[in-house]
């Protein structure tokens, strides 16, 4: 038999293609140490999805702690004091400079964190600095400086299955496929999915009644690979995977995972916003300008290279993620204003967000 199609709002047990109510899907999940749901990081109703589970883990597992790939292990303070209610949702979101970090639209995972915060649930963040996954998939982990390759957890090797797996991944991407080698492309999978079950381990470790709920692509997931391999080969086997899937997209492979989770078609959503610019990263907390993008919003505006933006709408830009904040918050048919430095003199240019 083939993959399957799953309707809207259908759980699916993908082992034995039964259909679970939802408080029968809890209490099964309820009953492991690490519970990982998926998501397309783009897809609304997989983030609600999450979020459902969430409060309904809590209710049976009080003792448990959410886990995300969204953020980097050195970013673990930031979310500890987001816990704890010491920074608002602006801060917090510069302070981890999301969209930088991670890049989705935070209004997708701010309702994920907003509960996290008002129940108190640690937030765990699980996933290593994109820069360490680019250093290997470019060098291959040899080629790494010595630093960064003690630095890492161990790696089981990747099996056949996944090997096939991720060469399609790597092939769809020509860009890619000529500039670096698909066993460095393996390696640097490898190192991505060790670092997130090597940091889940650890708080399972030391949380022996503890729950962990980790939220991660559904790449890292599929077919008992990735991040499940890995938590595997540690010898932490108390797993269950969910897939939130979007049926009439595509089907999904009775292999995929544990259950799966039928979910409406992904919205069409507007582009969002872009300025067009780099900007210099020596000073983060001044938003200097490098480059202008060829017929960009900001070459439009009569931005310049070298210019310091000192002010969106009246309201004083602090860094340089709360620029790329206050534009992503801004939408089509908007004037913006923007207060700058040119050669020594402040300018104001107006325009309208098309």
């Amino acid at each position: 038999m083939g993959p399957l199609a799953i309707d809207d709002n259908v759980i699916l047990r993908l082992s034995d293609q039964t259909a679970v109510s939802r408080e029968e899907l809890v209490d099964q999940l309820s009953r492991h140490r690490v519970v990982l749901i998926g998501e397309a990081h783009d897809n609304p109703a997989h983030h609600e999805v999450q979020l459902t589970l969430i409060r309904e883990l809590r209710a049976r597992r009080p003792a448990m702690v959410v886990a995300m790939e969204m953020f980097p292990g050195h970013l673990q303070p930031q979310l500890d004091r987001w816990v704890a209610g010491e920074l608002d949702e602006a801060t917090f979101l510069d302070a981890v400079e999301w969209y930088f970090t991670w890049g989705f639209d935070a209004g997708l995972y701010l309702p994920i964190l907003r509960y996290a915060r008002a129940e108190r649930i640690p937030l765990l963040a699980m996933n290593t600095r994109r820069d360490n996954v680019t250093q290997v998939r470019k060098k291959g982990l040899a080629g790494v400086e010595i630093e960064l390759r003690d630095s890492l957890p161990p790696v089981c090797p990747a099996t056949p299955a996944y090997r096939m797996m991720l060469e399609e991944v790597f092939n769809a991407h020509p860009m890619m496929s000529r500039s670096g080698k698909f066993d460095h492309f393996v390696e640097a999978q490898g190192v991505w999915d060790s670092v997130m079950a090597d940091r889940i381990e650890r708080w399972s470790d030391a949380h022996p009644d503890g729950l962990v709920v980790g939220l991660a692509g559904n790449g890292h997931l599929l077919g008992g690979h990735g991040i499940v391999h890995q938590l595997r080969g540690r010898g932490v086997t108390d797993i269950v995977t969910l897939l939130p899937w979007s049926g009439a997209e595509s089907r999904i492979d009775r292999d995929a995972g544990d259950f799966a989770w039928g979910t409406p078609t992904t919205p069409e959503t507007p582009a969002p916003v872009q300025l067009g610019i780099t900007m210099d990263d020596k000073e983060p907390e001044k938003v200097v300008v490098t480059m202008v993008m060829p017929d960009s919003l900001a070459e439009r505006m009569g931005i310049r290279a070298q210019d310091r933006l000192l002010a969106l709408d009246g309201v004083p830009l602090t860094s340089r993620h709360a620029l790329a904040r206050r534009i992503r918050g801004l939408t089509p048919g908007t004037e913006l204003t923007l207060r700058l430095e040119r050669e020594g003199r402040e300018e104001e240019l107006r325009h309208a967000i098309p």
